[in-house]
């Protein structure tokens, strides 16, 4: 064995909490691997890896990458975030800064609530409508709508409902909205009628 080349592959800095907590942050073996690779990637500077890096190192198929990958984000355990480059051009990026939270509630002693039924089924209707499954990203965002601009899900179903009648099959035009509904403070099924009913509308 060549002891100089394993010796300069150097190695990945992992938080001994992290390892010690892992089953209490809800990873599951297979998502505790690829977290540790996402880890290993952004030491190296590679924020982003590809799918076919990801699988070449764990030996997980590339739908399985997708469903882990989906998992650690409906776990608030990873996001995908995006930020602009030297060249002016958006880049996603893998953010492992939420598991590093989420150990510090857990030394803190203070709970974290699961994803409830009721988001589930709202992921789930919105993969019926658009008869596809969701991307991490589409998931995020909704979760950011969720839990950063305080939509609830009965707003966020009736953005569905607007989207599909206009047969737009899009979270962005859903995002938008859901804006132009909370520029006219419209946070309920009860109110978007009567908001219709006053322009003429059904």
């Amino acid at each position: 064995m060549d002891w100089k080349k394993v010796i300069n592959a150097g190695s990945t800095n992992i938080n001994n909490l992290l390892i010690q907590h892992f089953q209490e942050l809800q990873f599951t073996s297979d998502e505790f691997v690829l977290f540790v690779n996402l880890k290993m990637f952004q030491e190296q500077g590679i924020h982003f890896p590809a799918t076919a890096q990801l699988t070449k190192n764990t030996g997980f198929s590339v739908p399985q990458i997708y469903q882990l990958t989906q998992s650690l984000i409906d776990k608030h355990l990873i996001q995908i975030e995006s930020r602009t480059s030297q060249n002016k051009k958006y880049q996603d990026y893998y953010d492992l800064s939420p598991a590093f939270e989420r150990l510090e509630a857990k030394q803190q002693t203070t709970p974290l609530q699961d994803t409830n039924n009721e988001v589930q089924n709202l992921f789930q209707k919105i993969e019926v409508e658009f008869g596809r499954p969701l991307s991490p990203i589409e998931r995020q965002t909704i979760q950011e709508w969720l839990q950063e601009d305080k939509y609830s899900p009965e707003i966020i179903n009736l953005a569905l409902k607007e989207a599909v009648l206009n047969q737009v099959y899009s979270l962005k035009y859903m995002d938008r909205i859901l804006i132009n509904w909370e520029k006219q403070h419209i946070t309920t099924a009860a109110q978007l009628q009567q908001n219709k009913m006053r322009y003429g509308g059904k």
